[in-house]
């Protein structure tokens, strides 16, 4: 006997039964973004699998299938933890900066972008390749064919003037 479900029946049938299936999917993950995954396989298996369905005990065969998917889902490799010690822990440091300190860094490179972009050729062109984009001075002198030390010139002139710069701004 094959039973076909049309799919007003079947939505019907979600409503009634999913918060049953979250509940259970619930119980064995202990995540409640996981349990709404496999409530969600769960009726999909369900409605793909209607013909199979004796026509007896829905309830019954949808926990059967949410309690099935639980435990393929436990068993699974994508699923494996490591547990960590308190020790462990400890030795886990986060190297991020604070958000403050990255507040200050950005306005502090936009400040430099800023007074960089006011310098005149070629001390801009220097001071902006070197530190806003953080080209290294011997790229500049393989890329624009200038030699080093005319380079190192510009960039000692460029910080010179961009330290007297940054002194009048700050007044």
């Amino acid at each position: 006997m094959v039973i076909v479900i049309e799919n007003e029946q079947f939505i019907n049938c979600i409503k009634q039964y999913e918060r049953l299936i979250i509940t259970i999917c619930l119980s064995f993950t202990k995540n409640y973004f996981d349990a709404e995954d496999l409530a969600q396989q769960t009726f999909l298996s369900a409605y793909e699998n209607f013909e199979k369905f004796d026509g007896q005990n829905i309830k019954a065969w949808l926990t059967t299938i949410a309690a099935n998917k639980c435990r393929d889902y436990i068993k699974s490799k994508a699923r494996t933890t490591i547990n960590l010690e308190d020790e462990d822990y400890e030795t886990l440091e986060d190297t991020a900066d604070l958000p403050e300190d990255t507040i200050v860094k950005k306005c502090n490179d936009e400040r430099i972008h800023s007074l960089c972009n006011k310098l005149k050729d070629p001390y801009k062109t220097v001071a902006v390749n070197y530190f806003c984009n953080d080209v290294k001075l011997s790229h500049m002198a393989k890329n624009t064919g200038q030699s080093l030390k005319t380079l190192q010139t510009q960039l000692y002139r460029a910080k010179k003037l961009l330290k007297e710069l940054w002194k009048e701004e700050s007044v």
